[in-house]
This record gives structure tokens, C-alpha cells and sequence, in this order.
């Protein structure tokens, strides 16, 4: 039977940072806690990395308004940080205003990996934004050259910058232990109305696929789940990414399965135009 009742969120943390400019990314962080009716903590994150370029003789910069590059010194980095996380604070309060959500906001500055280790201890959700640089260093997907290790501690929203969240639910099925963990994320974050639910097996071959399938279909039957069970595909990206055709879904993948195990399979799901559910 698939619950929500043994899932409690009690503490959402939004993670922002330069890269994190897109409204809808905030609409959808308050939309979830004021369905969740909890506190959304924000944390933006001045990452070490990026502020120590301004001490680069070589480093220059470029504005829109102006073909004429100036030095980008450390002076001039530090007072646009704290211009864009004073943005960032007042649109988070103005959207908190408007839904009745409390919110909180604070800036730290560091390692971005190890600042969002420590700001994430308490947290019971992580929402963040897939726009500008992907966060390799941090989320599960482990990409050629960056050194993750671990699954995830926490269930983690990756958000599309520039669109709003996708309708289209559709759980990626790596095995049927995993379906109903996801199947119990989605029961627990997301109102059933104005969504469409489909369930997708990967299987390693077809034997596999046809069972999965079969297995999928007891579980949504005596969940009592209008939901879809599309046909099985491989235990690739790819060919998920395929038969998901030219429309946008919000994809729900548990976090230590087989398809997120392979970093190939993970790069291009995190680098697709899908918004991700990551649950632990």
C-alpha cells in the first residue's frame, strides 16, 4: 500500500546560489512548503571557488551594456555577491509574504560542498536549481573527474531554471522496491490534482522488463493509483530519454539504484531539460 503517513518533512532547505536566478524556481520551494505547512530555509552559498578568480591578474570582465572589459578584482566580486544574495533574500520574502510561508535567509561563503554538507544536517528535503553550473560536487551523479562518493543524505528537488514544474510525473522503475519508495516520496510532496502519474520500468533486458511491468501493475492496483505504465525500456539514460519523447516531466529516481549507479546514466539525466526527484 502506498503512504505518505510514515514520511514527515519538517525542515525544507533551498539552495541558492549565483547560478539561482529563476522566479519559478522559488515558486515552486514555497509552493511545496506551504503544502508541506513548514519553515523554508535558504541557504546561499558565496562559493570560495568562484571568489578566488578575482584575485587572477588575467581574469576580466564583460557587461552587456559595454564591449570594454575591466579587471574583475576581489572588491568589485565581493560587492556583486552580496548585491545578488540581497536579491535573492528580497524576492524569497516577498513569495514567502504572498503564500503565508515563513522563510528564512542566510549567506555563507566557503567550499560549496562542504557548506552545503553543514547547512543540510537538519534538512528533510533539499530543493536547488539545475540552471548554470550542475552541482557534480554535491548531488549523487557521479561524473568523470569529480570526486562523490556515497549516496545522497537527503531527498533532493533539482529544479529546471526558466519553466515552471512539470505535470507530468513520471517514476523511473529500476526495480520494484524502488517504484514504491518513489511512489510514497511523490504521495508525500506533491498534491494529487493537475498532475499526470506514469510509472516507467528499466530493466536490463526484456524477460526483466515484462516483470518489472507486471510487478508495477500489482502495486498501483492496490495502491487504488490512477497512474500508467508505460512499456519497459533498458537500463540506460538514454533510452528513458528517448521514450519520454519531446515533453517535459518532472522525473521521481531513487537515488541508489542501478540506473544512478552507472555515472554515464547519470550525467545525462542530470544534464537533461527534466527537473529531478532524487529520493533516498
Amino acid at each position: 500500500m502506498i503512504s505518505a503517513e510514515n514520511l514527515r518533512y519538517r525542515r525544507v532547505l533551498l539552495q541558492m546560489d549565483t547560478s539561482t536566478h529563476c522566479r519559478e524556481t522559488l515558486d515552486a520551494a514555497i509552493d511545496i512548503a506551504a503544502h508541506l505547512r513548514v519553515e523554508l530555509q535558504a541557504v546561499f552559498v558565496e562559493d570560495s571557488d568562484l571568489i578566488s578568480v578575482g584575485g587572477l591578474d588575467f581574469v576580466h570582465e564583460f557587461s552587456f551594456s559595454s564591449a570594454t572589459a575591466r579587471v574583475l578584482d576581489k572588491q568589485t566580486l565581493d560587492a556583486q555577491l552580496k548585491a545578488l544574495a540581497g536579491s535573492a533574500r528580497r524576492q524569497l520574502e516577498h513569495a514567502g509574504t504572498r503564500r503565508k510561508v515563513t522563510v528564512g535567509f542566510h549567506t555563507v561563503r566557503g567550499n560549496f560542498q562542504q557548506e552545503m554538507t553543514n547547512a543540510s544536517q537538519d534538512a528533510d528535503l533539499i530543493i536547488a536549481e539545475g540552471t548554470g553550473r550542475l552541482r557534480a560536487r554535491y548531488y549523487r551523479a557521479q561524473l568523470t573527474g569529480r570526486n562523490v562518493t556515497g549516496p545522497m543524505l537527503r531527498p533532493t528537488l533539482l529544479l529546471k531554471g526558466g519553466k515552471p514544474l512539470a505535470k507530468r510525473f513520471t517514476v523511473i522503475c529500476d526495480s520494484a522496491e524502488n517504484a514504491g519508495k518513489c511512489l510514497r516520496a511523490v504521495a508525500s510532496l506533491f498534491p494529487g490534482e493537475g498532475r499526470e502519474l506514469t510509472l516507467l520500468p528499466s530493466a536490463a533486458n526484456a524477460a526483466d522488463g515484462a516483470a518489472l511491468a507486471k510487478a508495477l501493475a500489482a502495486i498501483i492496483a492496490d495502491a487504488g493509483l490512477d497512474a500508467d505504465i508505460l512499456a519497459p525500456v533498458g537500463l540506460t539514460a538514454d533510452a528513458v530519454l528517448r521514450r519520454l519523447g519531446s515533453l517535459d516531466h518532472l522525473l521521481i529516481i531513487a537515488d541508489d539504484g542501478p540506473l544512478l549507479g552507472d555515472k554515464a546514466n547519470a550525467h545525462l539525466l542530470f544534464e537533461s531539460r527534466h527537473p529531478l526527484f532524487l529520493v533516498h
